[in-house]
């Protein structure tokens, strides 16, 4: 064996670079598009309509003193730390409470779609025939179909 390789067989292998992935932003669009979404859904609607112009500030307010921060504050823990609600609660509090985090999340959003869709479906039940928005069996049939 030569000098050279003697060398490169005593040291050891230095680990190759690990890639670094750009980080991915969400613009300020889809902020702003996600935060209208939240706020305002059509159940809303009929009842604000009798307010008038004064329900836009019945939008904004929430939006500024409550939606923004949090989305901002998603936003900066979706763009640091790897994971999502569990995640985030195991390692700044504990994994019981990244537990119960996840557990709140999945217990809110499995009771919110099936009175949304309840909502949406007797909605639509008027355009086509205001009989069928009674019919229970119309109402469970959508919200099995669709969710």
């Amino acid at each position: 064996m030569g000098a050279v390789e003697i060398q490169a067989a005593a040291s050891p292998a230095k680990p190759a670079a690990a890639a670094r992935t750009q980080p991915t932003y969400i613009s300020w669009l889809a902020i702003c598009f996600m935060t209208v979404a939240a706020v305002a859904s059509l159940r809303a609607a009929p009842t604000m309509a009798t307010y008038g112009l004064t329900s836009i500030f019945l939008y904004v307010l929430p939006a500024i003193v409550f939606l923004i921060p949090t989305a901002l504050v998603a936003a900066e823990l979706a763009s640091g730390w790897e994971g999502g609600i569990y995640n985030w609660a195991r390692q700044g509090i504990s994994a019981p409470m990244g537990f119960l985090g996840v557990w709140t999340q999945f217990a809110m959003t499995i009771f919110y779609y099936p009175t949304l869709l309840a909502y949406v479906a007797t909605t639509f039940a008027f355009a086509i025939d205001p009989k069928l928005a009674d019919s229970g069996l119309y109402t469970a049939a959508v919200i099995i179909i669709v969710y």
